[in-house]
């Protein structure tokens, strides 16, 4: 084994002195550890370096005289490893053995034919290695073929001497052999030469190229290149012999296969294809026929050309709405200016101040507030969609009342949404919008819930309401002034990543605005590719109960609920199922309660106060907090019989054991399907 040191990026030459001749071997560091020392090197070293080594080893040590690495650095004597190529080992073995058998059996044959006296039509066995040597190692072709024809010129003589014509013949023989052996050579090499010109094409093409083969009237992958498998996101290897549907919408596909069937070719259709993560990818497609029932697909991704044609046209929309959205209420708030000084009574203003300039001064407020909603609108699109923290955006705002006097309570600490970067905006405007229009407004709650589909984050008050009359119109824009300029650009701003948003609140009970996120736009983090975050104040929250905060942890947090759940039943938690809140005095937690989703339901469980912290309330401003977090959805849990009562204060009522849902109900197996007399009660509360 040879070892020397390398610097940087540089390769060296080992050279090795044998007693039959000097070796020398380029050897490069590897790009992932250029500066390590090379140890372990094997050198295939020829066999006439070799002695005593048996052929087919995959290592052999060897006697070297001399070894130079690198520069001037001489060993002597010593014995050095060596990689020896098996000649019958992997994909060479069936070339190598119908190579040397072919050879065996043509010259055994031949030579079973000069002791016999048969001279014709078996030398031309001799063939058949020959061109089976020369094809599958051409650049040795001619040595080969020379091999083959000696030994069986060597065997005429040998059989029946110099002097027979058959010497001749065979001489004349061999010729042919490495004529045609040298032949097939030479066009192997060819035709390997344009084989690799054309793969190289193929697979370098900066275009998606796939070979499709048409099997029983379907077109399946037979190759395809790294560009094709990067758009499509999956691996070469994974389309082959995959249907063209597999990422192809077969009424689509099926259009453009029978247009191709019709013309034989198809040239630059647009159409949509779909990656592994369904994704969707507008291309340009083309197809040509080539022989043997194949065809050339190729496809351009024109998703961003699309996209900017989209954006433009967008563009033009906004301007044009832009600008009616600006002339309208500045055309509208001055003419009511001009009206409230036109009134009867008005040239008295100096007289009566207070009975005009308010009103003046409530419509310059309006004027202003528009014109800062145009200036929102004028930069939705500007910007890409990004990954934005909801709960951080919502700390952020600032809205308009005193938030003293308002509960302010955010159950979203681990929620992302993609989105415009405006939809900082929407929850500022929706907020602000309770704020203003609230009335005795008391508590906004801010949380979300999954459900098929995506996700719906809810932001409700216990304001006034909104009538049931205006719910179809306060998204719309108008230009009588009757909709609502506000919700309308926010509609827009959640439409950019296809998030809609509605309101379902009830008129005297609090509004209440959902917005419905699609699959894909959101993210928990801890469960999904989300970076963690950073586990922040401990006093950070709602405030429920006197010092008391309560908020939800996030994943980084989660050894802080292990560390309490130590001495209840080792518990602990799982980012990817489980939303544990807790509650906190003077940043410590000192209760817990985790609300579980499974397949078929919410469990609630883990509730737990420490003994030294019990008796103060903690646990019920947890479990407030879960429920308030989680309360949209049906919450099922096992409760001990004596704490019913407790748990009643929030919603949950006793039910039949047989009404729990199966994965919640085999939670508790060892009960054997009697929980009433295990001291269990199963629970549940209605969503609201």
């Amino acid at each position: 084994m040879l070892s020397s040191k390398t610097r940087g990026n540089s390769c060296f030459i080992h050279e090795v002195r044998f007693s039959a001749g000097t070796l020398n071997q380029r050897v490069c560091p590897g790009k992932e550890s250029p500066s390590e020392r090379f140890e372990n090197h094997y050198i295939p070293v020829p066999a006439p370096f070799l002695y005593g080594t048996a052929l087919g080893e995959t290592g052999a040590k060897v006697r070297l005289e001399e070894c130079r690495c690198a520069a001037n650095d001489w060993r002597s004597g010593g014995a050095f490893a060596v990689k020896v190529p098996n000649l019958l080992r992997g994909r060479n073995a069936l070339w190598n053995s119908a190579i040397v058998g072919s050879t065996v059996v043509a010259l055994g044959v031949n030579l079973a034919g000069l002791l016999t006296g048969i001279t014709i039509i078996i030398p031309h066995l001799l063939y058949i290695p020959v061109v089976i040597s020369a094809y599958r190692y051409p650049k040795r072709g001619l040595i080969l073929a020379g091999c083959i024809s000696g030994a069986y010129a060597l065997m005429v003589v040998a059989v029946v001497g110099m002097a027979s014509l058959t010497v001749a013949e065979a001489l004349i023989r061999a010729m042919v052999v490495i004529i045609i052996g040298e032949l097939v050579a030479l066009l192997t090499l060819r035709l390997r030469t344009q084989e690799r010109l054309y793969q190289g094409l193929f697979d370098n093409s900066e275009a998606g190229s796939i070979l499709i083969r048409n099997e029983g009237g379907t077109w399946k992958v037979e190759e395809a290149n790294w560009n094709a498998a990067a758009l499509l996101k999956r691996d070469p290897a994974d389309l082959r012999g995959q249907p063209l549907t597999t990422f192809w919408s077969r009424q689509e596909g099926e259009d453009i296969l029978s247009l191709f069937s019709r013309q034989g070719r198809v040239y630059a259709v647009e159409t949509t294809l779909s990656a592994a993560d369904g994704d969707e990818q507008r291309v340009l497609i083309s197809i040509a026929r080539i022989p043997e029932n194949q065809a050339v697909l190729t496809f351009v991704d024109i998703t961003r050309r699309v996209a900017a044609e989209q954006a433009l046209k967008n563009a033009r929309d906004k301007l044009h709405l832009l600008s009616r959205i600006s002339g309208d209420h500045l055309h509208r708030t001055v003419k009511e200016m001009i009206e409230i000084l036109d009134a009867p009574g008005a040239e008295s203003m100096a007289a009566a101040p207070a009975g005009v300039l308010p009103r003046i001064r409530a419509l310059a407020g309006t004027l202003a507030r528009h014109l800062s909603l145009t200036e929102t609108y004028q930069e939705l699109g500007t910007r890409p969609p990004q990954w934005i923290p909801v709960q951080k955006a919502l700390e952020s705002l600032e809205p308009a009342g005193k938030k003293g006097e308002v509960s302010l309570r955010f159950w979203v600490e681990r929620l992302e949404v993609y989105a415009d970067p405006l939809f900082r905006d929407v929850l500022g405007h929706v907020v602000g919008n309770a704020f203003r229009h609230g009335g005795s407004l008391q508590n906004i709650l801010v949380t979300y819930q999954r459900m098929d589909g995506g996700l719906t984050l809810m932001i409700e008050d216990d304001g006034a309401g909104i009538p049931a009359a205006m719910k179809d119109t306060i998204f719309e824009y108008d230009s009588g002034g009757h909709g609502g300029l506000g919700l309308f650009i926010c509609r827009q701003i959640l439409g950019v990543t296809g998030m809609t948003m509605t309101e379902i609140g009830t008129e005297g009970a609090g509004a209440r605005f959902a917005i419905h996120i699609p699959e894909g736009n959101f993210r928990i983090e801890g469960v999904g590719d989300a970076p963690p975050f950073p586990a922040g104040e401990a006093g950070r929250g709602a405030r429920l109960s006197g010092d008391v905060t309560v908020r939800e942890l996030t994943s980084a947090e989660f050894t802080v609920a292990d560390a309490l759940w130590v001495d209840y039943h080792s518990t602990t938690g799982n980012p990817a199922s489980d939303r544990i809140f807790a509650a906190f005095i003077n940043g410590n937690a000192v209760s817990l309660a985790r609300c579980r989703r499974h397949p078929d339901g919410l469990e609630v469980d883990g509730i737990f106060t420490p003994e030294r912290h019990r008796g103060h309330g903690y646990a019920n401003a947890a479990v407030q907090g879960l429920v308030e977090a989680c309360g949209h959805d049906p919450l099922y849990m096992h409760s001990l019989r004596n704490l019913t009562g407790f748990y009643a204060r929030y919603g949950f009522v006793a039910i039949p054991e047989g009404a729990l849902p199966p994965t919640i109900r085999e939670r508790f197996a060892w009960a054997q399907g009697e929980m009433e007399q295990a001291n269990v009660a199963p629970m549940m509360r209605e969503p609201t």
